[in-house]
């Protein structure tokens, strides 16, 4: 009966060592898993890392200050080649000449990239300093909309109308020359209408003008702070200009064509941390 015993135990014992053994097994076996689940989420996330390391230094090349640098080393590089230039300057002349072009122009680009820097912070009166705006937290929101009937807009201060607006009779350009002949003819004295017919030429004057026949003379016409030098403004070949006050300098207002005339033209604006820090005008 005890051998009897003892083979019970015996067997028993070792199916208790074999479920041991194979749950030390599957342990095992999780672990290893686990591991290599843990190994290919750290690849994972070293490749992530990487990827938005090599982002950021993207977009850090292409900030305005990163920018500003690169175009501020080319003025540098230009200017001490026209020192060099200069020690002939007789026989470098139109290169000379050329090299100050670049350099101004490099100098508009640096401008141009400080202003857009300084468009894409907001004072944070917070925490008291410039900070860049996020751009997820801006809003665009519709604020309204202007009716024109003058295929222009303006943009000006208030408070100056009544002080600085000037009534100044607008002389439209309507002068135009025939490259045939010569001869000038002057719209509302020569003729009335674009739909009459010109007596040498048996066409309609829109088709002249149309076909180069007849030629518009460009006449400067100064800008001045009234309905004349924002209509001289508009209808220049930039089709924008800023307006002068009567002693002269620049900033009483800025009139900009439109695109097809009038009509009405809808503005949104950003907003971010309740202030509307840019507006848009849809200007077609």
């Amino acid at each position: 009966m005890k051998e009897i015993v003892s083979y019970f135990q015996l067997g028993i014992n070792s199916l208790m060592l074999a479920a041991l053994g194979w749950l030390y097994v599957a342990y095992i076996k999780n672990i290893n898993e686990k591991l290599k689940i843990k190994d290919e989420q750290l690849k994972l996330l070293e490749k992530n890392y990487s990827f938005w390391k090599d982002k950021a230094n993207d977009l850090e090349k292409r900030s305005p200050e990163a920018i500003e640098s690169i175009l501020n080393n080319r003025i540098e590089i230009h200017t001490k080649e026209l020192v060099r230039l200069s020690q002939d300057a007789e026989k470098n002349s139109s290169e000379i000449e050329e090299k100050n072009r670049q350099i101004n122009q490099l100098k508009s680009e640096v401008e141009r990239t400080k202003y857009f820097s300084r468009a894409l912070t907001y004072y944070d009166s917070e925490i008291d300093d410039e900070v860049i705006i996020p751009e997820n937290e801006v809003d665009l929101i519709e604020l309204g909309e202007v009716f024109v009937d003058s295929a222009s807009l303006m943009i000006t201060d208030p408070c100056y109308i009544d002080s600085q607006w000037q009534d100044l009779e607008y002389k439209p350009l309507n002068k135009y020359k025939d490259i045939n002949t010569g001869e000038v003819y002057q719209h509302a004295i020569d003729f009335q209408r674009f739909d009459e017919t010109h007596p040498s030429y048996n066409k309609k004057y829109f088709e002249l003008i149309n076909e180069k026949t007849l030629i518009l003379i460009e006449e400067e016409r100064p800008y001045s702070y009234s309905y004349a030098g924002s209509a001289y403004a508009t209808s220049s070949k930039l089709g924008y200009g800023e307006l002068p006050f009567k002693a002269g300098e620049s900033g009483a207002g800025f009139s900009i064509k439109t695109v097809y005339g009038d009509g009405v033209y809808k503005i949104m604006g950003e907003k971010y941390k309740g202030d509307i820090i840019r507006i848009y005008i849809d200007l077609q």
